[in-house]
């Protein structure tokens, strides 16, 4: 795969991957080794055709996807944490860690959100982690903040001034 693609054109390229091997148990019990160091081998013949070799971010969402392939098209991270955190204010600092961590470190404290999506059947956008994770920084953070803390209201419009609406 090309590593000049935009990270959408490439998430959306693993992702295609990733959901034509889901039925495949043997396929999809190797790449959950891909989250693991010492077994991460096993799944690089089945990375190795999206370029995704000693790429942590795509062994990351590969070996995620193994774990939990239920996805939803709709949102980010943030909204899944938001899901998760459901009245429990205590998984705020869960979060606020998770948004704290560096290219390196995010991976390793995503396991642990992902499977916590997985008990409790909330669906991961999977093509979006991924694009966000490749393009990690200040707006990712800032997108996964509004998702989970902003408001879940529709927008409401101030009324038109009196003489506006006569116009």
């Amino acid at each position: 795969m090309n590593q000049s693609t935009s990270p959408p054109e490439r998430a959306a390229a693993v992702l295609a991957y990733l959901r034509k091997q889901k039925n495949n148990r043997g396929a999809m019990a190797n790449l959950r080794c891909a989250l693991v160091p010492a077994r991460r081998h096993r799944a690089w013949p089945l990375l190795a055709s999206i370029g995704g070799i000693d790429q942590p971010i795509i062994e990351c969402v590969a070996g995620s996807y193994a774990h939990h392939p239920d996805e939803t098209t709709q949102g980010n991270l943030g909204d899944t944490c938001r899901q998760l955190a459901g009245a429990h204010t205590s998984f705020d600092a869960r979060f606020r860690r998770l948004l704290s961590c560096d290219r390196d470190e995010i991976c390793e404290r995503l396991r642990s959100v992902i499977l916590a999506a997985k008990s409790k059947g909330i669906p991961v956008n999977y093509e979006v982690l991924l694009a966000d994770l490749l393009w990690w920084g200040d707006r990712v953070q800032t997108r996964w903040a509004q998702s989970y803390w902003g408001t879940t209201e529709p927008e409401v419009k101030p009324e038109p001034h009196p003489e506006e609406a006569s116009v």
